[in-house]
């Protein structure tokens, strides 16, 4: 299936966020024994030609938001069932770093995580540079059994240009591509599929951030912050 109609664009021009179109979250406790806080505040985020998230270290906080970095959503402004997005992004490293361009569902809060679902666009840990992992997690495939339907790949350089992040999710499948190169499907299975194994029949929203440390994004060093994730742009065609 082809999607060839612009329903939205993004290409954060001028200096402000389009709160219109995102919401910007904050926080001390976040899932995943992540160690960052994340604050609403322009030395977080820059919008110039682009947009930067940055994660940086406060030492004046010993412990308490001694990380504070940058969370988005568009939770409840632009939400969509199928289609093709295109996330261009140049995605920056450093031990501890885990910048994530990925999609949670409408009803998450309603119906609970992982059952609700959860799609992973783009995934980089900073002990493991140059690898993009694209993932799905669901009640019966998900991190925390180690059963998540999932595929990752070392590609020389990726972090040091834009590339396009691009997923293309249909009724029977959801394909990941990078610079328009395929990477990885993951194809629904056929018959009566329950909830539990296939739950992308329904509205989701995009999430743009920068975790950091955690159970995943692991030992931090301070000395490769602030960690950043540049985004030129945001298109989504169905």
């Amino acid at each position: 299936m082809k999607h060839t109609r612009l329903v939205f664009e993004e290409l954060f021009a001028g200096t402000e966020l389009n709160r219109s179109h995102w919401n910007v979250e904050v926080g001390e406790k976040w899932h995943n024994a992540e160690a960052q806080c994340y604050v609403d505040d322009s030395e977080h985020f820059i919008v110039k030609d682009g947009l930067t998230l940055l994660a940086k270290v406060h030492p004046e906080h010993e412990t308490k938001c001694r990380y504070q970095s940058f969370r988005m959503n568009t939770r409840g402004k632009q939400e969509w069932q199928y289609g093709t997005f295109i996330v261009r992004a140049k995605v920056g490293y450093g031990t501890g770093s885990w910048p994530a361009i990925w999609f949670l569902p409408s009803d998450i809060g309603k119906v609970k995580w992982p059952l609700c679902g959860e799609i992973d666009l783009m995934e980089s840990v900073g002990r493991d540079p140059e690898v993009i992992h694209f993932s799905l997690h669901t009640e019966w495939f998900n991190h925390i059994i180690k059963t998540q339907r999932t595929a990752f790949f070392k590609i020389p350089h990726i972090h040091e240009d834009f590339h396009d992040y691009k997923m293309v999710w249909t009724e029977k499948s959801i394909s990941f591509y990078i610079d328009e190169h395929h990477y990885a499907t993951f194809e629904k299975p056929t018959g009566d599929v329950p909830v539990e194994s296939w739950p992308f029949d329904k509205p989701y929203y995009l999430i743009l951030n920068i975790a950091v440390g955690g159970t995943w994004g692991g030992k931090i060093e301070e000395k490769d912050m602030p960690y950043q994730m540049d985004i030129a742009s945001v298109r989504v065609y169905q």
